[in-house]
């Protein structure tokens, strides 16, 4: 009875952690990555999402907003296993798209006009933020395991 408890909110079911680059490029179009899973029991994985996360943030105190876009997500619903105190590694590669605004193909052309963009973007407070998201599911759990890991985007 306490173990279906404790494997339904997932106290003692699958974690997750994540191996992926601490820098990727702003035009690129793909990084490799790698997930690992362990288990303190056998469970079945049934599902793995990832993504690539932008939080937009622009404006100060009450004119702040922000803003969270999708860069790039992969889904993988094949089933496996994870057996009890082993680790279970599921290497992938992520495909991403990161927009551009219109400001930053400008500052993009050449230097002069680089420093201008910079400069109104600093005075606007408008910066980018980048992580990836990975979550499992996972049969007889409601609670799905979930790992998130900072991102540099050069």
């Amino acid at each position: 009875m306490i173990g279906k408890v404790k494997s339904f909110l997932g106290i003692e079911s699958v974690k997750i952690s994540l191996e992926i680059p601490d820098k990727i490029p702003i035009d690129g179009s793909a990084f490799p990555g790698k997930i690992i899973f362990t288990s303190k029991t056998r469970q079945t994985v049934k599902s793995i999402s990832i993504k690539l996360i932008e939080k937009y943030t622009r404006g100060r105190r009450k004119k702040k907003l922000v803003n969270e876009y999708v860069a790039g997500l992969a889904e993988f619903n094949k089933p496996f296993v994870v057996d009890k105190d082993k680790e279970f590694a599921f290497e992938f590669t992520l495909r991403y798209k990161i927009a551009q605004s219109e400001m930053d193909k400008i500052g993009s052309s050449n230097f002069i006009t680089k420093g201008l963009v910079g400069l109104a973007k600093k005075l606007n407070n408008v910066k980018s933020e980048y992580r990836v998201e990975a979550s499992a599911k996972v049969k007889g759990n409601a609670i799905s395991p979930l790992k998130s890991k900072q991102i540099k985007v050069i």
